[in-house]
């Protein structure tokens, strides 16, 4: 839909251009249009008895704005009439589904837009009412299992004596709740088709509520798991959440087919405690996505294991994050842009893998903590601000050919405080701040108590030249004794207390992720894996 209004705008203003230069030319505005936010050209729905439809349609016409008129069959359903010569505006189609409607039962809608000049537009919808989900089941490796797909509209629970395979696209609508019990795991359906994907979404408006514990983790994982095969890395797509938070891409950001962006700064998703996600980044997707999603949404004690793709993926939303940790990603550990204002401790990125993205060379390298703003207007509002305190970043090795990859960089606008950062065995530069004015570093943009070694370059441009070379900041090339490649626990003292930034933070006057074994927040229970698959006793 984006792409169409801004061709539409374009057109507008290419007609008062021209228009400008020489009246004598007959104007022809284009015809009248109808979009839907994923830009079909017509709307098959299917719904359940008593529930609601609530479908947003933008209309546009250049020569304005006359009237809509929605049909259901032959007789009208509703009417808009435009009297302040608008050229755009949205319209909500709302229908509700009959508590007593038959399943099976087909309802046909057209919307019909005219414009002032009396051409007309029409865009059919269909409502169909029937089981928005399935569940069938089967039996896997000995095992009966519910294999589930489609739409939850309202709530549902995974219970941890069921096994439940989840089979494409599994989302949670209408401000359902999807409860998952401690212990419980949850496998996803794998195909070697890539066009075959399995993922969670909980959509704008709903939440999941996935409290694990250290001794009952809650896991995400292959179907292969189930079957005895060996997991890859791209087994699966991911755990999708869409908030109503703002983003700095506006407030009905529609991706994949599910919006998200808003308002509501404090709006909760939910909340993932004590969750292990394995083998998901199939097709380009990313282990855990988290699209403007507020504020009182908890996310802490969330691990990523071997994902082909991003483990974490930000975009706008005012979601904090403490103890998360992706071992062995492909493409990015974590990158947040649009706009996210949060903060975050306690986290670690370890992997020994080249990146995975393509195509793989020295230019195109994935970092493991990337911090955007904007990609062309770096001072969109609202504007990517970060409090980071307490994390490890290991990288593929320092001799890695091409250096495929760096650790951590914010560029583009993004602003903020990172504090008590080791950073260590990157093939490219460890750290990297770039694409800010000068006024705003030591101010607004904080790079302090930073330990960063044994990579190619150790600091890069503003990490280099401003808080590295100047002096006036505790960031330095020492080595930080027990971190390796294959290890990363350790830390050292640090005069920053990152209380110091805000009473979200724990007291950790240290310089990492992981002080010391005798304070290993990763090594309790059995809910964090070890690089080679083994569980961190």
């Amino acid at each position: 839909m984006k792409n169409k209004s801004l061709h539409f705008l374009v057109v507008i203003l290419h007609l008062l251009m021209t228009g400008c230069a020489d009246k004598e030319i007959d104007f022809v505005f284009p015809e009248p249009m109808i979009l839907s936010m994923t830009d079909e050209t017509a709307l098959t729905l299917v719904q359940e008895p008593g529930k609601i439809i609530n479908v947003p349609l933008n209309v546009q016409a250049a020569s304005g704005l006359e009237s809509l008129v929605v049909y259901l069959g032959a007789e009208r359903y509703d009417e808009v009439s435009y009297t302040n010569n608008e050229l755009s505006a949205t319209y909500d189609f709302k229908f509700n589904v009959a508590a007593d409607a038959s399943l099976g039962t087909v309802y046909d809608f057209v919307v019909t837009l005219t414009d002032k000049i009396g051409r007309s537009t029409s865009f059919p919808i269909t409502v169909s009412v029937d089981a928005t989900y399935t569940i069938t089941v089967e039996t896997v490796s000995g095992k009966e299992v519910s294999v589930i797909q489609g739409k939850i509209n309202g709530d549902f629970h995974f219970e941890r004596e069921k096994t439940y395979v989840v089979a494409g696209t599994l989302a949670v609508e209408d401000g359902g709740t999807l409860t998952i019990d401690a212990g419980s795991t949850v496998y996803f359906r794998t195909s070697a088709d890539n066009a075959v994907n399995s993922r969670l979404v909980i959509a704008r408006g709903s939440r999941i509520q996935a409290t694990g514990t250290a001794a009952a983790p809650i896991v995400l994982t292959s179907e292969k798991v189930l079957r005895g095969e060996n997991p890859s890395f791209d087994d699966w797509g991911g755990l999708f959440l869409f908030g109503a938070a703002p983003t700095n891409r506006g407030s009905n950001v529609v991706e994949d087919g599910f919006v998200y962006g808003g308002s509501a700064t404090t709006e909760s998703s939910g909340r993932l405690r004590y969750v292990r996600i394995e083998y998901a980044g199939k097709d380009d997707y990313h282990a855990l996505n988290l699209f403007g999603v507020g504020s009182a949404t908890g996310i802490d004690h969330v691990q990523v294991f071997q994902c082909q793709n991003n483990a974490f993926r930000i975009r706008g939303g005012r979601v904090n994050l403490r103890y998360i940790a992706a071992i062995d990603h492909g493409g990015y550990g974590l990158w947040a842009d649009e706009g996210w204002q949060g903060k975050g401790q306690f986290w670690l990125f370890q992997t020994n893998i080249p990146a995975t993205l393509v195509p793989r060379n020295f230019w195109n390298q994935a970092r493991s903590l990337e911090l955007r703003n904007h990609d062309s207007f770096y001072d969109s509002s609202p504007r990517t601000t970060f409090q980071i305190a307490n994390v490890t970043l290991i990288g593929n090795g320092e001799g890695t050919t091409d250096g495929t990859r760096r650790g951590a960089r914010v560029r583009r606008g993004a602003i903020g405080q990172l504090r008590n950062l080791i950073v260590a065995h990157f093939p490219s530069d460890a750290v990297r701040v770039e694409d800010l004015p000068v006024e705003v570093l030591g101010g607004e943009m904080v790079l302090d108590n930073v330990r960063a070694f044994r990579s190619a370059t150790n600091y890069a441009q503003e990490a280099e030249s401003v808080f590295f070379q100047s002096g006036l900041y505790d960031v330095t090339e020492d080595v930080v004794s027990g971190i390796a490649r294959d290890n990363y626990v350790g830390s050292v003292a640090s005069a920053f207390n990152p209380q110091e930034l805000d009473p979200w933070f724990i007291a950790a006057d240290y310089i990492g992720a992981v002080q010391h074994t005798n304070n290993d927040w990763t090594r309790q229970g059995v809910w964090f894996k070890n690089r080679d698959g083994s569980i961190r006793e």
